[in-house]
């Protein structure tokens, strides 16, 4: 037995063939244009996105975590992950980017910490 394929179109075409407590649910939020007004657009989720992709790579996770105990030099963060200081540089750039840590010159070292957003993002 073929499964006729539903579009988009006739999907949403006939709002009231959906299930009863989705259309309802719908309806609390305005309806459809309701919904779509409280979703953001993919130009606002662009820095969200990125801020994901941060923190998709184990290395990163682990400069994240490291920072989360204690603020840390880069020489320390590379015996840490093992990393060269090409290796390193890359992914602190990566997360300093998505704005998750940031450093600042202490002496004469660079310190890099977490920034609140990385704390969040990581549940500290």
């Amino acid at each position: 037995m073929a499964v006729k394929s539903t579009s988009k179109k006739e999907c949403c075409k006939d709002v009231m063939n959906l299930p009863d407590e989705m259309e309802a649910a719908l309806r609390q939020q305005g309806g459809l244009d309701g919904l779509k007004n409280q979703v953001p657009n993919k130009t606002e989720l662009a820095s969200e996105a990125e801020r994901f992709h941060a923190v998709s790579d184990p290395i990163r996770l682990q400069i994240l975590h490291a920072l989360l105990v204690i603020d840390l030099c880069p020489c320390l963060l590379k015996e840490i992950t093992e990393l060269t200081d090409s290796g390193l540089s890359y992914h602190l750039s990566i997360l300093e980017e998505a704005k998750l840590i940031s450093s600042s010159p202490r002496k004469r070292w660079r310190v890099y910490v977490l920034t609140e957003l990385g704390k969040k993002m990581i549940g500290g």
